[in-house]
């Protein structure tokens, strides 16, 4: 079986447009690239299964991008995953219409906020999202807001805990949502606990807690310690402050009614890097 004259024209002719990245409906047979000047869609005409001509496809598209024929390696899933591809290489993984590769590509420490964007339309994703929000590039680009806001809104579906606290850590980063958004957040972890342990991560919260009583009583004994030196000192001083109250408070809501042994123990190390110095 071989593609369609008519497709394999049309493919050449968006390759040779130098796309910024290209995606596969394989449910309705069609083919989108991206470029700076819109999108453009290919209809394909089957010669063939529809499985085997999209191999075919894909097939092309590899030895146009790879100068390798025999389409993207995904036996590889598991090392791309862990941020192991080249970044020079990431422009043409999502050349490919795989979806693996724009994983591969999302996942690599390398991701500018410019291939956030392409691999963002190559395929809308919420692990996508969660990759894409742990480089500081993306985070600081106009792709930061949009990926926080789309895991927001992906929360309500999510139904594992620790995919929970992940999202809403990664939204609640600096300048990424506003002081509502935040604000509807920490409303909503009262039935969803997990979402505590998120803020409880960053240190935002969207209201805090009194000062300890004793806080105003222990502060210069407390500071000249620290200024010493003494990290413990320091540590019972930032504790009894309004923040290490307000920490307190949710790590105490947390305890409360964890959602399972997960949140626990994420919880426990949260506390055990924030309480270091003792």
């Amino acid at each position: 079986m071989e593609l369609s004259p008519e497709d394999s024209l049309r493919l050449n002719v968006l390759l040779a447009n130098q796309p910024q990245a290209i995606r596969i409906d394989e449910s309705r047979m069609v083919v989108h690239g991206l470029s700076a000047k819109g999108e453009a869609r290919i209809e394909l005409n089957p010669t063939g299964r529809d499985e085997q001509y999209i191999k075919l496809v894909k097939e092309m598209l590899s030895g146009h991008v790879l100068g390798s024929p025999g389409g993207y390696p995904v036996y590889l899933q598991r090392w791309t995953r862990m941020g192991q591809m080249r970044d020079e290489s990431l422009e043409q993984l999502l050349l490919l219409g795989e979806p693996e590769a724009v994983v591969a590509a999302v996942c690599a420490p390398g991701l500018t906020n410019e291939l956030a964007r392409r691999a963002w339309w190559a395929m809308e994703d919420a692990e996508n999202a969660r990759q894409m929000l742990s480089k500081a590039d993306v985070v600081a680009g106009d792709m930061g807001p949009l990926l926080a806001a789309y895991l927001i809104e992906h929360l309500p579906f999510e139904t594992e805990p620790l995919k929970m606290i992940e999202s809403v850590s990664l939204a609640l980063q600096p300048g990424l949502i506003s002081e509502k958004e935040r604000d509807d957040l920490w409303s909503k972890a009262q039935r969803r606990n997990a979402y505590y342990v998120g803020f409880l991560s960053t240190a935002n919260f969207p209201e805090l807690q009194a000062a300890h009583p004793r806080h105003a009583a222990l502060t210069t004994e407390l500071a000249s310690l620290a200024d010493g030196g003494n990290a413990v000192a320091a540590l019972l001083l930032h504790l009894l402050s309004a923040e290490g109250q307000t920490y307190l408070d949710t790590l105490a809501r947390i305890f409360n009614k964890p959602s399972n042994q997960d949140v626990v123990n994420v919880t426990l190390d949260l506390v055990a890097r924030y309480c270091s110095a003792a």
